[in-house]
């Protein structure tokens, strides 16, 4: 019985030493930045009005290109000059 206890009590630290020593903040750190060249963003993608209807929509507006740009679930209408 006791080497169960002794046991259990060293799971226990172990797995609390783990969860106060790992960096959480790495879990919440914002994702890298790809929207390179492009310098405006002008709402989010729809599936309905996905990078085709982006790109139009940048293109009308005087924009070169246009592209959904971010990561799932939301994708940002981003224009580059």
């Amino acid at each position: 019985m006791n080497i169960r206890k002794t046991f259990v009590i060293f799971f226990l630290v172990v797995v609390l030493a783990t969860s106060l020593l790992s960096n959480s903040n790495v879990l919440a750190s914002p994702v890298i930045n790809n929207r390179v060249g492009y310098t405006h963003c002008i709402q989010i993608c729809t599936s309905y009005w996905a990078d085709q209807g982006c790109r139009a929509e940048c293109r009308k507006r005087g924009y070169s290109e246009g592209a959904c740009i971010g990561h799932a679930p939301r994708f940002d209408c981003c224009c580059k000059k």
